[in-house]
């Protein structure tokens, strides 16, 4: 610090600053070791904290291996999806049905006469009535041309919400259309219309005849018809095209009349995506620990490298654990598939995969396993397991839920290194506090010594002054 007693050498001529910076670098090296401390401990805990995350995610990756769920996803086949497509849930039965689509639900539109210069637009209160429920709307036609006046007349229709949406159409020059249609297919969604009070809207627009009868029906309202497996007298009748409630488990949305055969199978290829998203997270792990515990040494300059986590006993159980766990067996699975490696789970080959602890997935080889043994695998992974017999999944998940939960070890690890960071904090703060004064103690001292010196120099110059006086007086 050159502070406010620095001096700068005015006496002596030292470059005090130079001085007092090269003593405090001294002085400061017991500080520079702490921060390094610090800094070691802030990389272990970060390769904790990071460590922690990819383990949360092969726990999540484990669990979905070893849920009851992922061995009873099931996966619809459409012969055409151009006349419908339909999804599955667990609860469908394994089976196929033949549909024919005799028929679309469509929603009612009507439209009304072509609307010119000539035709009157008149104000007043219709009723719109949908399933039973009724609403009246109040129209109000505003604008100069009957064009904007249509169009104003069908915005207040929008704007009110009665299930039903209202468009204009320009057909030619000075020539409109006006359809109502009903939001919802179905017969129970057709239109009802009236003119309330007297008004006469929906009459001057055509859509009622003089009768107050609909005048021109655009598309009529009809349900869905499907026959089932060649039942030509129950056929299913729906008002919408999508249908959830005809087959259990399954819901199916109508796209064209015709024949169609959907069939109901188990998702093996939603299996294998679960171990492929296993391996990627075990390998994920396992290059992170590989990262983080090796020691390097570099030849040429003599000097060695080492991971944030070198030599930690704490790592190193956890990958003993994992990789040991890979290797267990259930009891009651067939000895065919009885361990992963056998199905196509396995470690990575050859000398350096092995040094690796990666995995490899034999795709092919688990889709022969699980096509012939099915039920074992399942038990194996843990999604079929009956009394105390756990999947190796299950033990694996289970196993990771303890070192990544609240109270695991990881959490002890990171609080620990936290600890240690904060003790380190408050004593770099004590020894920062420390050297300042240190600092100002020896700007001080020189201070002093400048000031003792400037004295001195003053009284020197002082007595030779005198002694040259003296002289002078002598030799006259």
């Amino acid at each position: 610090m050159s502070g406010t007693l620095a001096i700068g050498g005015i006496a002596s001529g030292f470059d005090t600053d130079s001085i007092v910076r090269a003593i405090m670098s001294q002085e400061r090296q017991p500080l520079t070791k702490l921060e390094s401390q610090k800094s070691t401990l802030k990389a272990r805990s970060d390769a904790w904290r990071e460590l922690n995350s990819r383990l949360y995610k092969l726990k999540d990756a484990a669990y979905n291996l070893q849920s009851f769920m992922a061995f009873r996803a099931q996966k619809v086949t459409v012969s055409d999806e151009e006349k419908l497509t339909a999804t599955a849930t667990a609860e469908a039965l394994l089976s196929s049905y033949q549909l024919n689509v005799k028929s679309l639900a469509k929603a009612h539109s009507v439209a009304s006469n072509v609307i010119n210069e000539t035709t009157t637009l008149s104000g007043g209160k219709i009723q719109i009535t949908i399933n039973g429920e009724s609403k009246e709307i109040e129209i109000n036609p505003e604008g100069s041309t009957n064009e904007e006046r249509l169009t104003s007349l069908a915005r207040q229709i929008n704007q009110a919400q009665a299930g039903v949406t209202a468009s204009v159409v320009k057909l030619g020059e000075d020539a409109y259309r006006l359809y109502l249609n009903s939001k919802e297919t179905g017969v129970a969604n057709q239109l009802v219309l009236s003119d309330v009070e007297g008004g006469s809207v929906l009459s001057d627009l055509g859509v009622l005849d003089e009768n107050g009868a609909i005048a021109h029906e655009a598309q009529a309202a009809t349900d869905a018809e499907i026959e089932i497996n060649g039942d030509t007298v129950n056929v299913a009748k729906r008002s919408t095209n999508q249908i959830s409630d005809l087959i259990p488990g399954i819901t199916i949305t109508l796209k064209e009349e015709g024949t169609v055969t959907l069939g109901v199978e188990l998702d093996q290829d939603k299996i294998v995506e679960n171990v492929k998203a296993f391996v990627d997270a075990y390998n994920a792990v396992a290059d992170y620990i590989n990262q983080h515990k090796k020691f390097s040494y570099d030849e040429a300059t003599q000097t060695g490298t080492k991971g944030a986590l070198f030599g930690d006993s704490a790592l190193m159980s956890i990958e003993s654990q994992l990789r040991g766990l890979l290797l267990e067996t259930v009891e009651g699975v067939d000895q065919s598939v009885g361990l992963l490696s056998v199905i196509g789970i396995k470690g990575a080959s050859g000398v350096e995969g092995a040094k690796s602890g990666r995995l490899e997935f034999d795709q092919e080889l688990f889709k022969a396993k699980l096509e012939a043994n099915f039920d074992d695998i399942a038990k194996l992974f843990g999604a079929a397991t009956s009394g105390e017999t756990k999947g190796v999944f299950t033990r694996i998940h289970d196993a990771l839920f303890d070192w990544t939960s609240s109270d695991g070890i990881l959490k002890l690890k990171t609080d620990t290194l936290q600890r240690q960071m904060s003790e380190l904090d408050k004593q770099v703060a004590a020894m920062e506090d420390r050297l300042a004064k240190r600092e100002e103690y020896y700007y001080t001292k020189f201070a002093a010594m400048e000031k003792a010196l400037a004295s001195m120099q003053s009284q020197s110059a002082w007595l030779s002054a005198q002694l040259s006086a003296f002289s002078s007086m002598g030799k006259k």
